[in-house]
């Protein structure tokens, strides 16, 4: 593989382009395996973007101090893609154009084209404009290494390295690795091989027995009790772009929650995790939240010494029933824990489980609300010295309360995303939102809700029924119409329309009864017709009509009937040839069970 030169693409003031230089590597072996887990995460949502879209795509700067020349530079990186199996990895298919899985391919051998610069003044503010420059074309991921760099010098000295990463090659924890390196590389220390790259991960995830069965049991549960939903509410008119991102920087929202976590023997990432999930439920209307966390997967000695993605989805779900916030605190930390200490996992059986339970529940399973804590370590290190017990001292400090638009997107694979930042002395936090859902808006006032509800939970306690009102926002109103069947919201309208289309346009009604279990369950009625004449066949329909709707559910009951009622009220009393809830074991299901 050898990429295009690692030049900027467009004339910047004070910084003038040197002839750029190649750098030849030999690692110790090139393969190719199946994707890693954590490779297959990345890989999915790269997918779902256009070609070309930049967004996974890392932005980074390292320092050059000492006396390092170019040369001695130029070897540091040579160094580093000849340890590094990822970072000489290509993705391509299986046997190209006959619909083969995707797999990783290690190079063992090629080259790479760095770019040389040299900056009027402020080098390393200059490396950062020229990395999110080269950051902002989307990587080739068959035919292209999955870095781009450039040295940029100030006065002929090396100053900074400028780089472009795919996310495919390196998450935020070997970002980490990399920057401890790289000074040792520069002044020529020989570091030891890392003991474990993606192909060996690739290896162990291929096991007999397969690693996982633990995570998988975790996932069953969290979906059997998880909303399908989060956003089962009245769609909306979408802004353009369509999703919308914040960030805020608030001493005062990590002094509070260092003072909560202390307080009820939790961690600040658990604070943060259920203060997100009380906003979200406050807003959407749910009193359980369900939140899919990023799982960083590196407890284990071999993963923890692995540059490459190792991060998956974990799910989460928490209570937000009766109580105040501060009570949901410690079952918040216990579920946080149990989702982290769970997310090593096969992604196609978790795949089946989530189809497993869509098919049970009635509906697509839609689960996309995430939280990521990319702190090192989880926590913050130098806040401000302030008593959290000090009003007047606590209320100054948000004085220091900053908020700002990040950007707005065309493309997220999610309806919200809360996460933190790297900051270490400060709360540095984001939401993004798709207004198809939220206005975007909503993204700021959860921001600022976030500091506001740490602060007053720190000095009262606060209902978790008055969130919405303590946070500054508005609970999404739900017309007439919707009714809550257990966890999930439903728009009855709708949905019997649904059922109308699946028989044909024919008469269907859909009633809300008592269920076996004394909780509320809804019967479907209609009148059979070749080829939707048992429960299951109707069953089958209805969620091929229903896939990717958020507003309606499947009902759990099936009743067909020979011919409708003389008026809509007379359906219970029709004739049955069959009734049922039509659930007969999916494939997924099947396979789950094997």
């Amino acid at each position: 593989m050898s990429p295009p030169a690692a030049q900027a693409t467009t004339d910047r003031p004070g910084l003038t382009a040197l002839p750029p230089r190649t750098v030849e590597f030999r690692g110790a072996r090139g393969g190719q395996a199946a994707l890693t887990w954590g490779q297959q995460g990345i890989w999915r949502s790269t997918q779902w973007l256009d070609d070309g879209d930049p967004y996974f795509n890392l932005p980074w700067t390292l320092p050059v101090t000492g006396a390092a020349g170019v040369d001695a530079v130029l070897r540091a990186v040579g160094r580093l893609v000849e340890r590094h199996e990822t970072l000489r990895t290509a993705f391509v298919r299986d046997g190209e154009g006959t619909g083969g899985d995707t797999v990783q391919r290690v190079s063992r051998e090629g080259r790479l084209t760095v770019g040389v610069y040299e900056a009027a003044a402020k080098p390393m503010s200059a490396a950062k404009a020229l990395a999110a420059e080269l950051a902002a074309t989307g990587f080739d991921y068959a035919a292209e290494l999955p870095i781009r760099c450039a040295v940029v010098c100030q006065g002929g000295r090396p100053r900074a390295l400028a780089l472009a990463l795919s996310h495919l090659a390196l998450d935020g924890w070997s970002l980490n690795m990399v920057a401890a390196e790289w000074p040792r590389l520069v002044a020529g220390e020989d570091l030891p091989a890392p003991d474990w790259q993606p192909l060996d991960q690739a290896a162990f995830e291929r096991s007999d027995p397969p690693p996982g069965g633990q995570a998988l049991r975790h996932w069953r549960t969290g979906l059997a009790s998880a909303p399908r939903s989060m956003f089962d509410l009245p769609a909306r008119e979408p802004e353009e772009p369509r999703f919308v991102r914040h960030g805020m920087d608030s001493p005062a929202a990590a002094v509070a929650a260092e003072a909560l976590a202390a307080r009820h023997g939790v961690t600040t990432s658990a604070v943060l995790t259920v203060a997100s999930a009380a906003l979200l439920g406050a807003v959407t209307g749910h009193r359980t939240a369900a939140l899919q966390l990023i799982v960083s997967n590196r407890h284990h000695p071999r993963s923890g010494g692995m540059a490459g993605p190792a991060a998956q989805d974990g799910l989460c779900v928490i209570d937000l029933g009766d109580g105040t916030f501060a009570d949901a605190l410690g079952p918040g930390h216990r579920r946080t824990m149990a989702t982290y200490r769970n997310g090593h996992y096969d992604p196609a059986l978790v795949l089946d489980a989530w189809h497993a339970e869509a098919w049970d529940r009635g509906a697509d399973i839609d689960l996309d609300a995430f939280f990521n804590d990319v702190r090192q370590a989880g926590r913050w290190q130098g806040l401000p010295p302030v008593d959290p017990g000090d009003a007047a001292a606590l209320a100054a400090l948000r004085g220091r309360t900053r908020t700002f638009f990040v950007g707005a997107y065309s493309k997220v694979k999610a309806k919200i995303f809360f996460a933190t930042g790297p900051a270490v002395s400060t709360c540095e936090f984001y939401v993004l939102v798709d207004t198809a859902f939220l206005p975007g808006d909503v993204a700021r006032r959860m921001l600022t809700g976030l500091e506001e509800l740490l602060v007053r939970a720190v000095s009262e306690e606060v209902p978790l029924d008055r969130v919405a009102k303590v946070a500054g926002l508005d609970p999404v109103r739900r017309p007439a119409g919707w009714t809550a069947i257990g966890q999930d919201w439903v728009n009855l309208p709708e949905t019997e329309a649904l059922l109308r289309r699946v028989s044909g346009t024919g008469p269907a009604a859909v009633a809300v009864e008592d269920g076996d279990d004394g909780g509320p369950r809804l019967t479907g009625y209609l009148v059979a017709r070749p080829g939707l004449d048992t429960p299951g066949a109707v069953h089958t329909a209805v969620m091929r009509a229903a896939a990717g709707r958020t507003d309606v559910l499947a009902p759990h009951h099936y009743v067909l009937c020979p011919e409708p009622p003389a008026g809509p009220a007379g359906w219970p009393a029709c004739p049955r040839l069959v009734e049922g809830g039509g659930r007969e074991p999916s494939p997924s299901t099947s396979r789950l069970e094997r």
